[in-house]
C-alpha cells in the first residue's frame, strides 16, 4: 500500500476501487489517502502507515483540530466506502 497527502485537485483523478482509507483536512484542501495505487503529484508521501499516524498527530489542527491524531486502529477500522463520500 501507498500512504500519500494529495491535494484535493489529484482525488478526482485517483480509482477510488483502490483506496482503502481517506480523510479530508479541516478546511478540505488536501486528502490523506491510503491507496494500491501509484500517485506522482503527491504533497507528502509516508514510507509506513505509522508515520502518517504520527503526522496527523504534530499536525492535527489541520486534520482533527483537538489536540489529538488519528490512531492506527482508526485508519486501520475505518474502510473508505466510495459511496458515501461527499
Amino acid at each position: 500500500m501507498n500512504y500519500y497527502m494529495i491535494a484535493e485537485s489529484v482525488w478526482e483523478g485517483l480509482v477510488k476501487d483502490n483506496i482503502s482509507f481517506m480523510i479530508k483536512s479541516i478546511d478540505r484542501s488536501k486528502r490523506l489517502v491510503i491507496t494500491s495505487e501509484t500517485v506522482s503529484d503527491t504533497l507528502n508521501q509516508f514510507p509506513r502507515i505509522d508515520e502518517l499516524s504520527e503526522y496527523t498527530f504534530t499536525n492535527h489542527t489541520n486534520w482533527v483540530g483537538d489536540g489529538t491524531g488519528i490512531t492506527l486502529e482508526e485508519i486501520e477500522l475505518n474502510e473508505y466506502i466510495s459511496e458515501i463520500d461527499d
